[in-house]
This record gives C-alpha cells, sequence and structure tokens, in this order.
C-alpha cells in the first residue's frame, strides 16, 4: 500500500448530492482515484429527482447512500454523514467538485504536523488551472459597506480570496468545497448548525471552532478542480436569498447584539441593488440578457426584504421539518 492510499484510509469522504448528475460519479471517481476505500464514501442525497444516484450506484455499488427524501439543507445531511464516519478525519466534498492526486497524504500529515487544526481547506481550481477563492475572512459588519479593497488592507490579503503561495496559512475560515475535519475536535466544537440550510454553515463552524482555541488552515499542497457553485447558479435569485437568509443568521448567532443594525445595513444594500439597477433599466441601459437578469435578482431579493423575508421563499424541495430562520 502506497503512503497515498494509506493516508486516503483515515477519512471518511461525504459528498452531499442534489441533483449532480455525472458531476456526481466525477467527483467519486476522483476521491477513489487518491485511495479512498469505496466503503468510506458516504453520498447524503438531498432528495435528488435526476439520475445521479442511479449512475453512482451503477459505478460504484459499495459507496454507502443515505436518502434524506427531502431537501434538508447542507448542515443537517453533512451531520447525518458525520454520524457514519468512524476514521479519524472526515472530508467534506462538493459533488460539483474532483479532487487532484496527492490530496489525502498532504491533509494527512498536516493534521499530525498541527494537532490543534480542527479544520482544513484546499486550493480550488478552475478548469484551466486558475485560482478560485478558497479562503474568507469571518463576516463583519463594517464588511458590508467598505469596499474591498480596503477590507484587504484591514484584513489582510492572505485572509482573503486566492492565496497564491505554497505555504500553508492559518486563516479565518475555508471554502466547503474540499473541508477536512479533525473528527477528535467536534467533541468540542460540535456539529455543524442546522438553522443554516444553505451557505455560511462552514463559516459559522469556523467561527465557533476558533472561539473554542482550534486552528482552521488553507493547505495548498490539497487540490481540488470545482465547478464553482454549479448547483446554485440554476436558481440564481433564491440562492441570493438563501445566502442573505444566512448571513443575516449568521449575525444573529455571532453578535446578536448588533443584529438589528445587521438588518439594516443588510436590507438598506438590497434596496440599493435594486433601485440602482431598476433605474440603469429604466433609462436603456439594460442592453444584455445578463445585466436584465441581474437586474431581476436584485427586484426579487428586495422584494423578499419589503415581504418580511418569509421563509418558504428560497430554494425549492425543502424537507417539512427543516428549520426555517
Amino acid at each position: 500500500m502506497s503512503d497515498t492510499d494509506s493516508a486516503a484510509t483515515r477519512f471518511t469522504a461525504i459528498v452531499v448530492n442534489y441533483n449532480g448528475g455525472a458531476m456526481l460519479v466525477d467527483a467519486a471517481r476522483s476521491l477513489f482515484a487518491d485511495g479512498l476505500p469505496e466503503a468510506q464514501l458516504v453520498v447524503v442525497d438531498n432528495g435528488s429527482r435526476d439520475d445521479s444516484l442511479a449512475r453512482l450506484r451503477e459505478a460504484f455499488p459499495a459507496c454507502r447512500v443515505l436518502e434524506q427524501g427531502c431537501n434538508s439543507g447542507f448542515a443537517q445531511a453533512v451531520n447525518r454523514g458525520l454520524a457514519e464516519a468512524a476514521t479519524e478525519f472526515v472530508l467534506l466534498f462538493n459533488n460539483d467538485a474532483r479532487l487532484v492526486p496527492g490530496a489525502f497524504a498532504a491533509l494527512a500529515a498536516f493534521f499530525e504536523a498541527r494537532p490543534q487544526a480542527a479544520f482544513l481547506g484546499g486550493r480550488l481550481l478552475n478548469e484551466d488551472g486558475s485560482l478560485q477563492n478558497a479562503v474568507a475572512a469571518l463576516p463583519r459588519l463594517y464588511a458590508e459597506v467598505l469596499p474591498r479593497a480596503l477590507m484587504r488592507r484591514l484584513i489582510g490579503g492572505s485572509h482573503l480570496g486566492r492565496p497564491t503561495g505554497e505555504t500553508a496559512l492559518e486563516v479565518e475560515s475555508v471554502i466547503g468545497a474540499l473541508f477536512a475535519v479533525r473528527r477528535a475536535a467536534l467533541r468540542d466544537v460540535g456539529p455543524l448548525d442546522v438553522d443554516f440550510f444553505f451557505f455560511l454553515e462552514e463559516t459559522e463552524w469556523c467561527h465557533r471552532a476558533r472561539a473554542r482555541g482550534w486552528q482552521v488552515w488553507h493547505v495548498p499542497a490539497a487540490r481540488a478542480t470545482h465547478a464553482q457553485g454549479a448547483t446554485a447558479r440554476r436558481y440564481n435569485a433564491l440562492a441570493r436569498i438563501e445566502y442573505q437568509r444566512s448571513r443575516l443568521l449568521y449575525y444573529r448567532k455571532t453578535v446578536p447584539a448588533l443584529y438589528p443594525l445587521a438588518l439594516g445595513l443588510l436590507g438598506g444594500k438590497a434596496a440599493v441593488n435594486a433601485l440602482s439597477n431598476a433605474l440603469l433599466c429604466l433609462f436603456g441601459l439594460c442592453l444584455s440578457q445578463r445585466r436584465r437578469a441581474r437586474a431581476a435578482m436584485y427586484l426579487k431579493v428586495f422584494g423578499w426584504y419589503l415581504a418580511g423575508r418569509p421563509a418558504h421563499v428560497g430554494l425549492p424541495d425543502k424537507c417539512p421539518m427543516s428549520p426555517r430562520k
């Protein structure tokens, strides 16, 4: 057994699937190519209506599939997968990503070297090899109104976006497409917060871990190509509404005293975006389909705020028992 294969056996991989189509099989194949035993892949399906599970079972019959029957959200699905894991480490992996060989070995070695590391994120790549955002600063209220360039100066560029170096960095949070977990840390940190349906659940997890003295690291030697939001792009405005809901929830949970201010800031930004884009269209500047779709999206998001942020508006097929915030 090679060192790479040996490292991979220390992991359970959890993939949450929702109508992943052929991408799901490709994601699984990439995990197995880096040494993961087939039985250590747990796919939690959120009520898919396509043939993605049939494709997966035909290609890899030994992997475990847990069917939720409806869209329970990312956090709840991951937590169900975590309950099935008995290995030292867990890799949360997107169904629209493909692992680059050597990732399991890099992650296992880093966990060995840094006993206080609870969560590790990897380098995320586009199909052409260019970098995607892989790390993020924790949300801050002042960041809702400051330009991104100023944010980089205040927080430090290495904590935002796309680190280019080959040295691992301790960061505030990492993107969840390739997200490794030390299971021993979960006894202290706890599982994902199921109040988050989609977006920012891993961000709040990183915030909670750091508050309890654990570390979060970006490990560029662990890599994956990533289609970057293929699921969310299908629903555009509905996904953006879910993002707004999760952002408000994050502030309510982490800085409850400032939640009214957060609501005002985010609602105000939604109003400005809707009004400015509507005016552009009114004066005939929405010449492209893309710009018209963008204006429609901002209007729908602002309409959600005006309607009192109804819980039933958002991504489709939610389980009736899913928390609605």
